[in-house]
């Protein structure tokens, strides 16, 4: 398979984990509702440890230390983005939050050229302007009321950014389902941790709190997060967020065939932008140099940017 082929297929993986972490939005919103937010994602992210042990302990055995430091720092990022939106949507609207933790999709971009020193290509600026709007569009434009709870969700949307910038950094470098039980581990830990302090871990027999921690555990933890680091060998970190902005996507289609709720036509024209987004970024510089003219603006900025 050539690197042009393995990019495309793992960009449509990075897509399928999209879809999962959108489609089971109201799964999890159902199950928090019956249980503490924080027992749930420390029983999500224990057992997900475990089952990464189980199923490639060889990967992890023997310990590597530079892996095992790798992925300790990747799995406190990790928490805290879980655990600010969490807290922050206490608080806050789920719009709100929503679209605050979608402005990862501006900061990637920036955070590798601020700390990478690794300039977006100009189809993929372009992948994030769009998706921007189609973000902006989708969630019905930006919060309109501010409170405490934005700020927290803020915290988590430059965790996400940090954790797709650090995930590209390390996963070339790395054994990825090594690197992906560390991380999780140490998110589970956390979550138990955070959960004794406040009160203990708490669960409740319902049968659809079990069912949305075994289905965010394989489909959304261990499938979501291999696939990721995996993708990422060969995916910039700016082409990964550009594709996990269809999860609101799919949010949304998901709440209208299965949740009754309706789709209007802003939810029809933010998600085309989004995808659109995306269909920008997969264009490669040489096309993009063929269809712009040297003279045009973007030229510019990214001459600019490769003397910075």
């Amino acid at each position: 398979m050539s690197s042009r082929a393995k990019q495309i297929l793992m960009d449509l993986m990075l897509l399928v984990v999209a879809f999962f972490w959108g489609s089971t939005f109201i799964i999890v919103k159902n199950a928090v509702a019956l249980v503490d937010a924080f027992s749930f994602l420390a029983v999500r992210f224990s057992l997900s440890f475990f089952l990464m042990l189980a199923l490639f302990p060889k990967r992890f055995f023997p310990i590597r230390p530079e892996t095992a430091k790798a992925g300790i720092l990747l799995g406190v990022v990790l928490y805290t983005s879980f655990g600010f939106q969490t807290w922050g949507l206490t608080v806050t609207s789920a719009t709100n939050g929503a679209f605050i933790t979608g402005l990862n999709i501006v900061m990637v971009p920036l955070f590798s050229l601020v700390f990478l020193k690794k300039p977006p290509a100009p189809s993929a600026m372009m992948g994030v302007i769009a998706a921007f709007l189609g973000l902006y569009i989708l969630l019905g434009g930006a919060p309109s009321e501010w409170n405490r709870g934005d700020l927290q969700v803020f915290v988590c949307a430059v965790a996400v950014a940090f954790h797709i910038l650090l995930t590209g950094y390390y996963a070339p470098q790395m054994d990825a389902f090594a690197l992906v039980t560390w991380q999780l581990g140490t998110a589970g830990l956390l979550g138990v941790i955070l959960s004794l302090a406040n009160g203990g871990v708490v669960l409740v027999s319902a049968p659809q709190v079990w069912a949305a921690i075994l289905i965010t555990a394989v489909f959304c933890t261990v499938f979501a997060f291999v696939v990721q680091t995996l993708a990422q060998r060969v995916t910039t970190p700016t082409r990964a967020a550009l594709i996990f902005t269809a999860e609101p996507v799919f949010g949304a289609l998901f709440a209208h065939f299965y949740g009754d709720e309706p789709l209007y036509t802003y939810h029809l024209a933010g998600g085309g932008l989004i995808f659109l987004g995306m269909i920008l970024a997969e264009i490669r510089p040489r096309m993009w140099n063929r269809m712009v003219p040297e003279n045009a603006v973007f030229h510019r900025f990214k001459t600019k940017w490769m003397k910075s």
